[in-house]
């Protein structure tokens, strides 16, 4: 022990210059813990290493030690949330106590552990990567670019269209609703055809009512939708003489009216509808028709209509979204039906009544039961899964019913914006013709229409016939937009060429340029390639789009390839979702000619669903490998380390002590 001493008082000599700067004895917490001769030491090097008449020299402290009582205070007790009973430090207790007993339970349960800890992130990667699948689907569902192949060849631009029956009006009260017609932006008009009018006598037509309403549209630039309804009492079954809408015995006799309707009318009535709403009783001669009961007619209305004019197109009918008799057939159901008797040849248009219900358009809920905007996308789906890709969609009765569910102003802002979702999301969807435009003629309310009874303009009315969205429903949307839409403007001498059921047109005037208003993140054209081809320049929003030809490199020519085709080819991408221009020059040296443009647009949202996969498939890695991991120990192919290696003994030098310092 004195040998001990001698030693601490050469370290107090040796270290008393710096020690006593930096702390003094009641503070200093150092202790030196030894063995000597097999006894435990502790010595308190404060009280060894300093002598009373230090006490005095200031420590440094840390922020959070208790604070220092001088000499003759009562000691200050610690308060707040560092006492020992406070609710902080009792739940620090409790978590360090859990942890530590999850800890020793870990180690004691070595491969449980591993198990658990590889089926928790197996679920949680299932978990993750199943509510990124839900999210996807409730978000992207129906959503398409434009840019899947074979493209939807819309026959029309995606313009304002209504019902109207103009039959029940004057000459004089037909050119005023032209005229509104006109002047609100209207492009086409659904009006039934009644075959039972116009050919009471077999091969006798009155066509003079239908005559004025085709001629007033046509000079307003309103285009027509024919819905064919009624039979002659002469071409009903004898059963069934009673109803208006009964079927006609022989198909062929609706082949030979169509025919004479397309013959008579041509390209003023580009469109007809076969029948209205066969699936319910009213509508087929107290019976409800099936899918393959319908096709045979509807095959002899086509070929009728196509003998008499090659470009009018065939509308599928509208379709009660449920049957009003039991056994009978839903819309979804008898549009399936139709397919298996292989009807789709026959089908030019899928029309379908689209009603809204009580739900925002933003409702992208979708279901067979449910009635709202976002059902639209089962008649994509079902055409799809009978490999029925490049027909279009027409809404032939659509909008939002006003009451007390939903109000007026609801109804007009529903209707427009989802108008804008469909321009937007579905380039398969082509016209949207609203539910009705004026009242019924013997009814003093209207819960579709657009015109209240007294002649007064519902918010819908003008909702729909603002600048804004009559300008919008006029550009070229998310799909195919035609050569005569009015998305697109020409400058110079330029011819139309009718191929393919479609508008081609075609300029060699050098300087001829079409421009085409587009809303979209890029634009694929039909654009003719071929020997006799010139140079053409593309600028979009005022900017040139390069082309890699020319001795500048902003000229497009396709006059290399060797043979004449009209393939679609993207001309640019990757644009801003807003609403561009682009504009096609004739440079010179040989013909442009377009076919149309398809409009693309990038789907939003795609980022949070691309973390959610990826984070999934990391989750899924862990869990695969940890559970890997698991089988491969248990089976003896990898050594588990249960114990650690103890630290290392340093090597003990005999005899051993630091040299003296010189001093």
């Amino acid at each position: 022990m004195v040998e001990l001493r001698s030693r601490f008082a050469e370290i107090q000599r040796m270290t008393s210059p710096i020690l006593p700067r930096c702390a003094k004895r009641d503070d200093l917490h150092l202790q030196f813990r030894g063995r000597w001769r097999g006894a435990s030491c502790t010595f308190h090097l404060a009280s060894w290493l300093y002598p009373r008449e230090t006490a005095n020299v200031v420590s440094r402290r840390y922020p959070l030690d208790p604070p220092h009582n001088p000499p003759g205070r009562e000691p200050v007790s610690r308060q707040g949330w560092l006492d020992d009973d406070s609710v902080a430090m009792r739940l620090a207790s409790a978590s360090a106590e859990i942890l530590l007993d999850i800890g020793e339970w870990r180690r004691r349960h070595l491969d449980l552990s591993q198990a658990f800890v590889g089926i928790t992130l197996l679920l949680l990667g299932l978990a993750l990567g199943g509510a990124a699948a839900i999210t996807d689907g409730y978000l992207h569902r129906g959503v398409e670019s434009g840019a899947e192949q074979p493209y939807i060849v819309q026959p029309t631009g995606k313009g304002l269209a209504t019902n109207i029956d103009f039959r029940s009006y004057s000459p004089a009260q037909l050119g005023d609703f032209a005229s509104a017609l006109n002047d609100g932006g209207f492009q086409f008009v659904r009006q039934e055809f009644s075959w039972g009018e116009i050919e009471s006598a077999r091969g006798a037509y009155d066509w003079s009512q239908y005559d004025t309403i085709v001629a007033e549209l046509n000079r307003q630039g309103i285009g027509m939708i024919a819905v064919i309804v009624d039979t002659p009492e002469w071409a009903r079954s004898i059963g069934q003489a009673v109803f208006a809408n009964a079927p006609p015995r022989d198909p062929e006799s609706l082949h030979a009216f169509t025919n004479e309707l397309a013959l008579r009318f041509g390209e003023n009535v580009p469109f007809v509808q076969i029948w209205d709403r066969p699936n319910t009783t009213d509508n087929w001669g107290g019976q409800t028709a099936t899918g393959a009961e319908f096709t045979p007619y509807l095959e002899a209305a086509w070929r009728g209509a196509r003998s008499g004019s090659a470009s009018i197109r065939v509308v599928s009918p509208e379709l009660a979204v449920t049957s009003d008799t039991v056994g009978g057939q839903s819309d979804l159901a008898f549009i399936e039906s139709m397919y298996a008797a292989n009807a789709s040849p026959y089908i030019d248009i899928v029309g379908i009544a689209l009603d809204g219900g009580v739900f925002s358009p933003d409702d992208r809920r979708v279901s067979e039961s449910r009635t709202n905007f976002s059902r639209a996308i089962l008649f994509r789906e079902l055409m799809l899964s009978n490999n029925d890709v490049a027909t279009p969609v027409w809404a032939t009765s659509y909008g939002w019913a006003a009451g007390e569910a939903v109000t007026r102003d609801e109804q007009a802002e529903f209707v427009e914006r989802s108008m804008e979702r469909s321009w937007s999301e579905w380039p398969w969807m082509g016209l949207m013709v609203q539910w009705a435009f004026l009242p019924p003629h013997d009814s003093a309310t209207s819960s579709f229409a657009m015109v209240n009874p007294n002649g007064t303009a519902t918010p819908l009315y003008q909702r729909l016939t603002s600048q804004e969205v009559v300008r919008r429903s006029r550009i070229a949307n998310t799909g195919f937009a035609p050569m005569d839409s009015d998305s697109i403007t020409d400058s110079g001498h330029w011819q139309d060429q009718h191929l393919e059921g479609r508008t081609f047109r075609t300029t060699q005037q050098a300087g001829a340029s079409l421009s085409i208003e587009f809303q979209g993140t890029g634009l694929i054209a039909f654009v003719r390639s071929g020997p006799e081809v010139g140079s053409f320049t593309i600028e979009v929003d005022g900017e040139i789009v390069p082309g890699g030809a020319g001795e500048s490199g902003d000229e497009w020519d396709f006059s290399f390839l060797s043979s004449t085709d009209d393939f679609p080819r993207t001309l640019v991408d990757d644009l801003d979702d807003s609403r561009h221009t682009m504009a096609i020059t004739l440079l010179g040296g040989g013909e442009l000619t377009l076919g149309g443009v398809e409009i693309t647009r990038q789907a939003p949202f795609v980022w949070p669903i691309s973390l959610m996969t990826v984070g999934s498939i990391i989750l899924l890695f862990f869990a695969l490998r940890s559970i890997a991991f698991l089988f491969a120990t248990r089976a003896g192919h990898l050594r588990r380390r249960t114990d650690p290696d103890p630290d290392p003994q340093l090597p003990r030098l005999a005899n051993w002590r630091p040299e003296r310092r010189i001093s």
